[in-house]
Parts: structure tokens; sequence; C-alpha cells
């Protein structure tokens, strides 16, 4: 057997007090994490394993961030879902490769997406109270991966929310947002 994957990344935080957490890997190493979740108050969806009124986020990719250890970004992410008055919250990726650093996406023998990363997305939105596309400004060679994430979920008849846009359009990253940003609907990178 191979060793696990290493995403990189140095920062790794405990879960808060009274926050639980699930996460679901896939690859021979466990190099793409499908979904993460955090939740905050004791319901589930006994029938679906996620919490009860939960904010679905979509970023570029995972990094470090597990079912017991959370990362920078994932601490921003349950900070502006609990402001929401959410009971807990899932983070998917445009891309599900588990990397710090998003240029690692781009190299040689890298698949920065699996067969089964799009299709649980859509699935996950069904069950989501709001929809919050926070990817961040993309290098060119994988704009198509959240084109096509953004481009199904309108096609399922999702509205989809941010946290403001980037000069060229894109949904900002929530890392380095102060904690009182409004979300505005996130209407698509203009053509």
């Amino acid at each position: 057997m191979n060793a696990p994957h290493n995403p990189g990344g140095k920062t790794h935080l405990r879960l808060a007090d009274g926050v639980t957490g699930d996460a679901m890997f896939a690859g021979p190493n466990g190099e793409y994490r499908l979904f993460l979740s955090r939740k905050w108050i004791n319901l589930f969806n006994p029938h679906t394993k996620l919490p009860n009124n939960f904010v679905l986020w979509i970023c570029m990719n995972p990094s470090i961030a597990d079912a017991n250890v959370d990362d920078p970004t994932v601490n921003r992410i349950i900070d502006f879902s609990m402001g929401w008055d959410f009971d807990g919250m899932v983070l998917m990726n445009c891309c599900d490769y588990r990397a710090t650093y998003p240029e690692d996406l781009l190299k040689e023998g890298v698949v920065p997406c699996s067969k089964g990363n799009l299709p649980l997305i859509r699935n996950t939105a069904k069950e989501a109270q709001r929809i919050v596309c926070a990817w961040g400004n993309l290098h060119r060679d994988l704009v198509h991966h959240a084109v096509d994430v953004e481009s199904a979920l309108r096609a399922d008849g999702h509205r989809l929310y941010c946290l403001g846009l980037n000069a060229g359009g894109s949904p900002k990253h929530p890392a380095r947002l102060a904690g009182d940003t409004k979300l505005i609907e996130f209407k698509g990178v203009p053509a």
C-alpha cells in the first residue's frame, strides 16, 4: 500500500468545542477529498448524514482539513456559516484533488477532479439551504472546472451566492474577508 497523500500545509487546527466533523476521501492514497462537513447543532438528516439547515460552500480545491482537523479556510467558513444561523456547513470544491497550493493542480500527472466530484456536488446541493461560491481567482487552465460546477448547479435550478467579486468577476475566497462581509447573489463570471 502506498503512503497516504500529503496535500502540504502547515496549519492543522483542532475542531472547536461543540463542532463535529465528517469527510469523504477517494483515490488509492486519499488524494481526493470529495466532501467535508462541520456541524455545531446536533441535528442530522437521517437519510443523508448531512447537517440539517446547512450551507454548501464551493471553493477551488481542498487542503489538509479532514474529519478531525481544520485549516484556516475551514475556520473562516465556519465563522461565516455560524453567523448566518446555519446548523452546519458542507465544503466541496471545483477540483477535489488535495493540495494546499492550487498550482499543484497543474503538475504533470495530477488529475484535478475525480469522476465522482461533480455528481456528488449536484446531489449535495439538492439538500442545501444556501450555496456559496467561493473559489477565488483561478489559473486560466483551471477555470473550466469552476464553469462546469457553476453551469451544472444553475441547470439544476439553484440560486448561487458569493461574498463579493474579484476584479475578473470570480467569487471571492473567504480566507481574508471581514467577518461582516455580506452575501450577494452570484450571477456568474462575465463572458
